[in-house]
């Protein structure tokens, strides 16, 4: 491969299904940009559509223009011809130039996303999730720069659409929600319900009853999300669907609880049957479903797993990154650098920042220790709006467009949840721990969690100091923080840690509810007062209420 030369990776569709548009611009294996097309139009996991601010925005931050793209990488590779046409009048369109196009298989995608940039030699790759490509699930082998593919699992043999079903039956909505099932997983009594005959886990494999799902006619798209996904079958045999308005009583607490664990012992059989198959003891994740973090707790803790990375932007937001993987590996690049953060998006300068406020005429203070002032606050129990440096990639604030607050203030969890974000209360927080104090508050086999993709139990002497990021279960999602990853957050926290005696911070993505994570000093400014934040850091500038 000839240097200098760009990749850009896309995902998106033109069917409404075809959600979390985004698009990566790599250079010679490199990320050099990635960004997600709903922090640019606001449109939370934008569906339905090609990528046209996400490409224009990563170009810019790249500084080049379409025709220093050599190829454009696409998902796609069982849909018909006419998709190029269409992605071809697509670029013209809008930039007046399109490259050559290259299509890959959707699971590859997401496969090549999470073993490329896991700096392991050699992996097992596991991709699960709804659908793509007609395949819901697939086992790969990574091995010296290729992936070989060993088992795929069609459609609708889907955990992700068993999941999707459950989210959707207990009142949120599907493929947007699953979060939230997982966390109100830890209210509930997992074996108040038998969902055996639904997703049956035998021999280390899985077998999704179809009959509790509506039909979907093989090469048609899935049910939108205004439509039911399960079969009448199963209120049948379980309860009356929630609908939204209802209180959450403990029936769906109980079947939030049952899907969980039954979701966790399909994956569990998976890699089990797989690492015995294989050999291989590193795993690799990604895929809609790998952003469970309940299940890759159960998946890391097996004997038989040395070692797991899960893709941070496992959702197809990652099918872009996948795509440019691909296409640079056929393109002659060998090797890639391991990943070590998610910060690929824009940033702002000090001077960008300054005229916003000054436009919205407002009064703010610059501060030039701005990072200890910002640590005194935290201290003093007052929740800050962060925004630093350069956008992160995939779902999770990692400390750049973050919501910080003290995890040991009086009724923090409840403050965050109905004040500030607006939303339902019993919905858990991260942290941010620095790396070095990892061990000492959570129980962990790995030495380090980046990406905010797993959940560890909190030490039982911490759970009352920490309580505003422990869940109902015991555990907590987090994140650790070293130097190198990001010098500010850490310094951040390491300035709280001299000050309250403890570095561990509740760390929450910097969006109200039902928003994308904020992408400007302006959005940051109109959610600062639009919930009940303290104090709002942009770069040095402060905003107080």
């Amino acid at each position: 491969m000839a240097n200098n030369q760009y990749i850009l990776g896309i995902n998106g569709g033109v069917r409404p299904g075809y959600q979390d548009i985004s698009a990566v611009l790599m250079q010679d294996g490199k990320v050099i940009a990635a960004i997600e097309e709903e922090r640019l139009n606001r449109v939370k996991h934008t569906a339905g559509h090609l990528p046209i601010l996400s490409v224009k925005e990563v170009l810019n931050i790249a500084d080049i223009s379409i025709e220093g793209v050599v190829v454009v990488a696409f998902h796609g590779s069982t849909w018909q011809q006419h998709i190029e046409t269409v992605l071809q009048s697509h670029f013209e369109n809008y930039f007046g130039y399109c490259p050559p196009i290259k299509r890959y298989h959707h699971h590859d995608c997401h496969a090549a996303s999470t073993f490329y940039p896991s700096g392991f030699d050699e992996a097992l790759v596991i991709t699960v999730d709804g659908s793509g490509d007609g395949v819901s699930t697939q086992i790969a082998v990574g091995r010296k720069g290729k992936l070989e593919v060993v088992h795929r699992y069609d459609r609708p043999q889907s955990l992700g659409m068993f999941y999707a079903m459950f989210t959707q039956f207990c009142g949120f909505t599907r493929d947007a929600d699953e979060y939230k099932l997982m966390g109100l997983a830890a209210y509930g009594k997992p074996y108040q319900f038998d969902l055996d005959d639904v997703l049956r886990v035998r021999d280390y494999s899985y077998y999704f009853n179809e009959d509790y799902m509506v039909e979907i006619v093989p090469g048609q798209p899935a049910p939108s999300r205004n439509e039911m996904l399960f079969s009448k079958k199963l209120e049948q045999i379980l309860h009356t669907k929630r609908r939204t308005a209802k209180e959450i009583d403990e029936v769906y607490k109980h079947l939030a609880a049952a899907a969980q664990i039954q979701l966790e012992k399909a994956l569990v059989a998976l890699v089990k049957k797989y690492v015995a198959e294989t050999g291989i003891r590193k795993v690799c994740m990604a895929g809609g479903v790998a952003l469970n973090c309940l299940a890759n707790q159960k998946i890391e803790a097996l004997e038989e797993v040395e070692e797991l990375f899960v893709q941070p932007a496992s959702s197809d937001a990652g099918i872009s990154l996948g795509a440019a993987y691909l296409a640079s590996v056929d393109a002659g690049v060998s090797t890639f650098e391991k990943q070590t953060h998610t910060f690929f998006g824009n940033e702002f300068k000090a001077a960008e920042i300054a005229e916003t406020l000054e436009r919205c005429n407002l009064n703010f203070t610059v501060e030039e220790n701005f990072v200890e002032e910002a640590a005194t606050q935290l201290a003093n129990n007052k929740v800050i709006g962060w925004f630093q440096g350069k956008m992160e990639f995939g779902p999770r604030a990692l400390g750049n467009r973050s919501i910080l607050a003290n995890p040991a203030a009086p009724n923090i969890q409840q403050t965050v949840n109905h004040k500030i974000k607006f939303r339902e209360g019993f919905r858990p927080f991260g942290a941010s721990v620095l790396e070095e104090d990892f061990h000492e508050f959570f129980e962990a086999k790995c030495s380090d969690a980046p990406y905010m993709t797993k959940v560890f139990f909190v030490k039982e002497k911490y759970r009352e100091l920490l309580k505003g990021v422990t869940h109902a279960d015991g555990t907590c999602r987090v994140q650790t923080i070293n130097r190198n990853q990001n010098a500010l957050y850490y310094d951040l926290i390491s300035t709280f840690k001299n000050k309250s005696g403890f570095g561990v911070l509740l760390n929450t993505s910097f969006n109200l509810n039902h928003e994308p994570i904020v992408n400007t000093p302006r959005e940051a400014v109109a959610s600062f007062y639009a919930s009940g934040l303290d104090v709002l850091y942009l770069g040095n500038c402060r905003l107080k209420k």
